[in-house]
């Protein structure tokens, strides 16, 4: 009997689950990193996109009786903010690249891996801030990933030291933040095919500022990738910077770098 009331008088949240909402899965991964099993995550989309879907009303109050969305500031995330605030205002909303700097409002954050310790650090205070009787276990997960960031940064450092990467051509700013930290220059191309009398000149330039590679996102990019690498003998690397995991992204783009 008497355990039975202690048992009552223990706060029903040190056994229940908190739901969160993020926009697409690298949100959750790194939220994850913290709140390991101890949230409940829910997704917008489980695949990356710029499009806005149009969620059933079943969706919505689904999605916006979580306690808090995480998203990184993006501007199709914010619509989504706006609608799931509207269905529930106490939603507290987080933005994860709040106290970050910015790139001339780059969103693109999470490509700055030392950006990624202030990342976790928002979540972590917002955990703490939902579920305060679980601190201390946040507090551990969050020490042990700024390890894992900090001994990531390290790996990424020492190979592109000894590297000869100091130049490449990108046809969009999804990689300026890595750039920016490593001190790799990028030259912005168009999103065309070359003209035949293009060449000749383009090829001086890019021998002249020893550019070795051009990035792309995708697909949608390859033929132009392959056309342009094809052109000025160099390298064309895919680097979707929206997958999953933001450990395994950082580490295959510096290898593909290299390659």
């Amino acid at each position: 009997m008497i355990r039975f009331l202690i048992f009552l008088l223990v706060p029903l949240s040190l056994f229940s689950k908190y739901q969160v909402v993020t926009y697409f899965p690298l949100e959750s991964s790194i939220v994850r990193k913290i709140a390991q099993d101890e949230v409940k995550i829910r997704e917008i989309t489980h695949r990356f996109t710029q499009k806005e879907q149009k969620l059933p009303y079943s969706e919505i109050s689904k999605l916006s009786n979580a306690k808090v969305y995480f998203h990184f500031g993006l501007d199709i995330e914010n619509n989504y903010a706006k609608l799931l605030k509207a269905e529930n205002p106490e939603l507290i909303v987080v933005d994860l690249s709040s106290n970050i700097e910015k790139i001339d409002n780059n969103p693109y954050i999470w490509m700055d891996i030392l950006a990624i310790r202030e990342i976790a650090k928002n979540v972590y205070e917002s955990l703490i801030l939902i579920d305060k009787y679980k601190a201390e276990f946040y507090k551990r997960n969050y020490e042990i990933f700024l390890d894992e960031i900090d001994n990531t940064f390290l790996r990424i450092k020492n190979k592109l030291n000894s590297s000869e990467i100091n130049t490449v051509y990108v046809f969009d700013d999804y990689w300026e933040y890595f750039a920016r930290r490593f001190r790799i220059k990028t030259i912005k191309r168009e999103k065309r095919f070359l003209n035949i009398n293009e060449i000749p000149q383009l090829m001086d330039y890019t021998q002249k500022m020893d550019v070795k590679k051009v990035l792309f996102l995708d697909d949608h990019d390859y033929n132009i990738a392959l056309s342009l690498g094809s052109n000025l003998n160099i390298k064309f690397v895919e680097d979707n910077i929206f997958e999953d995991n933001w450990q395994i992204n950082l580490l295959n783009l510096t290898d593909n770098l290299l390659k």
